[in-house]
C-alpha cells in the first residue's frame, strides 16, 4: 500500500473508534496508542504475538521529535495501518 492509502485507513479507523477526534485535529502518538488498544481488544481471535510485534514495530518507527501522524515515515504508517486492518 502507499502512504495515502495507509493514512486513509488509519483516519477511517480513528473516525470510527474515536468520533470525537475531528478529522482536521492533529493525531499524535497517544491517539494512535488509544486506537490500537481499542482495536486489539475488539479483535479477540487475533494472534497475540503478531499484535505484540506490530505494536513494537510502531513504537520503533514512531519519530518522537515529530508527534503528528502525517509527519511519520512510510514504514511507521504501514505498521499502524497493518495493525488496524
Amino acid at each position: 500500500m502507499d502512504r495515502a492509502s495507509d493514512l486513509s485507513t488509519i483516519r477511517n479507523v480513528i473516525a470510527r473508534l474515536r468520533p470525537g477526534l475531528a478529522a482536521t485535529q492533529p493525531i499524535g502518538l497517544m491517539d494512535i496508542a488509544e486506537v490500537c488498544r481499542r482495536r486489539a481488544r475488539a479483535v479477540v481471535a487475533r494472534d497475540c504475538h503478531a499484535a505484540r510485534d506490530a505494536l513494537l514495530a510502531i513504537a520503533c518507527e514512531w519519530d518522537l521529535a515529530r508527534d503528528r501522524l502525517e509527519e511519520q515515515s512510510d514504514a511507521c504508517l504501514a505498521a499502524i495501518s497493518g495493525l488496524l486492518r
